[in-house]
């Protein structure tokens, strides 16, 4: 009797031992992994904002399209949402209504993005770049 108990021990021991999961250290979305040290940052989108709409919820969404082949961005062009958590760059931290048609920016994104096309996303940080890097 104490050996199948034993042998009934072992074997939940071992059920549970192989149903956990693995010791691994979690990499949020700031960290890079340990075997890198690269430093390298992709927008999401970069490229110039076609088309700007102001919400009436106090958001804006503006379309933004570039060239991949020249601007390192993981997609070509997306609607973006900007609101009030979007944290927004030219030379120095500026509001939404600094946005205009015409003007070139990267757009880091925040949380998931749709990926219909144009992709659709919400932006967490957008870089206005004072000249189009691509007519320089």
């Amino acid at each position: 009797m104490k050996v199948k108990l034993i042998i009934s021990m072992i074997a939940i021991l071992a059920i549970l031992v192989a149903c956990s999961a693995p010791d691994e250290t979690p990499v949020d979305g700031n960290d890079m992994p340990s075997d890198s040290d690269s430093q390298l940052v992709v927008y999401g989108v970069a490229g110039n904002i076609t088309e700007l709409t102001s919400n009436d919820n106090g958001t804006m969404t503006i379309l933004v399209e570039g060239d991949l082949a020249t601007n390192g961005a993981d997609y070509d062009r997306g609607y973006v949402t900007v609101n009030d958590d979007t944290v927004i760059y030219l030379d120095e931290e500026v509001g939404m209504e600094v946005l205009e048609e015409g003007q070139y920016v990267n757009v880091f994104f925040q949380g998931d993005v749709m990926e219909s096309y144009p992709i659709q996303a919400t932006a967490r940080q957008i870089n206005i770049i004072p000249e189009d890097p691509i007519d320089n």
